[in-house]
């Protein structure tokens, strides 16, 4: 039985067209992409918090909101950085990814409690039930977002840091 092979073709018999595989390459190339990703969500989510006003119950309920609809490109850069970190072995990588993505599974749970706690004085406020029925749907949409992400970068962190423990 073959080990798993990953960014590798099989070779084709006769048909010299393809450049010879480099795992490693395309795992730096992966990496890299993952770096810019990360980098420009992170830049995105900065700007998108600033100027911070917290204590503002506004500003709370609707920043926070679009923070975590911001979050699936550095979630994914981080991703890509984390498995081009382990797909060439470099320990420290995947250690630093591993950690950034617990510590943001935690800044996402604190911030949601934030958000929550506005939530009484948001649906107090809204009575047109066209508007009411928009902050439901917003409602919902955060929440799904405040469960998911968490486990997602949790899990992340998780199962880079068991990998490091494991491969020793």
């Amino acid at each position: 039985m073959d080990a798993p092979r990953i960014l590798v073709r099989d070779e084709q018999a006769g048909k010299r067209t393809w450049l010879p595989a480099a795992p490693d390459f395309g795992w730096r190339l992966l990496g890299f992409v993952g770096a810019v990703l990360f980098i420009s969500g992170l830049l995105d989510l900065a700007i998108a918090a600033y100027p911070l006003h917290f204590g503002s119950p506004d500003w709370e309920f609707g920043t926070i909101g679009s923070l975590l609809n911001a979050l699936p490109v550095p979630m994914l850069g981080l991703a890509l950085l984390a498995g081009a970190a382990a797909a060439r072995g470099w320990t420290m990588g995947l250690r630093i990814w591993s950690i950034v993505a617990i510590v943001a599974a935690i800044v996402i749970l604190g911030v949601t409690l934030i958000w929550a706690l506005n939530l009484p004085l948001a649906f107090r406020t809204v009575q047109e039930p066209l508007a009411r029925l928009g902050l439901k749907k917003s409602v919902l949409k955060t929440v799904v977002q405040a469960v998911l992400y968490p486990v997602a970068f949790g899990w992340l962190g998780f199962v880079g840091l068991r990998h490091i423990r494991r491969s020793r």
